[in-house]
């Protein structure tokens, strides 16, 4: 009789998570993740096509969770700073959740080709609560305003700007 095991999906994501933080990266294999599991890897398989498809499975899951909070915090905000000022603080813990795979070479390889085809998904997800204040306040050009502010945070958040330097920029733009 085949044993059931709960939540394979869950326990590879965590081996991964785990391993990468422990080892980085390039240290880290489908057979290292499986074994951590007590997992064959044809089981692995079931769940993910690869080691990047895992890890991006999880990098998706949070980024989702906390892009989520953010659009639940602020839904009747009116100042669109206040939901700047949540993107800027999730994009910084984002960042530092998964650092060693953000510096790591062999990751940025990977995920170069994929990381331009979501950047679009990304910049609209930052967008969305902005927009979302900018209507709130009666602003003609929110769609706009809010892309542009989206694209300018992340920017300038993953190029390590402080908040109050991008907030001084920012905060002009949302003049009547």
């Amino acid at each position: 009789m085949p044993k059931i095991i709960e939540n394979v999906r869950g326990m590879l994501i965590e081996e991964a998570q785990n391993q990468i933080a422990t080892n980085g990266y390039e240290n880290v294999t489908i057979r290292s993740i499986a074994k951590g599991c007590g997992l064959g890897l044809g089981t692995f398989y079931n769940y993910f096509k690869s080691k990047d498809m895992l890890i991006a499975s999880f990098l998706l899951e949070d980024w989702k969770a906390r892009m989520e909070k953010i659009v639940k915090k602020n839904e009747n905000e009116s100042d669109p700073m206040v939901p700047i000022c949540d993107i800027y603080n999730e994009i910084n813990d984002f960042i530092k959740a998964h650092h060693s795979i953000f510096v790591s070479p062999s990751a940025i390889k990977a995920f170069n080709m994929s990381g331009a085809n979501y950047h679009k998904f990304v910049r609209n997800q930052v967008a969305a609560p902005i927009y979302n204040s900018c209507v709130i306040s009666g602003f003609e050009n929110a769609e706009f305003l809010s892309l542009y502010v989206a694209e300018s945070l992340i920017t300038w958040t993953v190029a390590e700007k402080e908040y109050e330097e991008i907030a001084a920029v920012v905060s002009k733009l949302f003049v009547k």
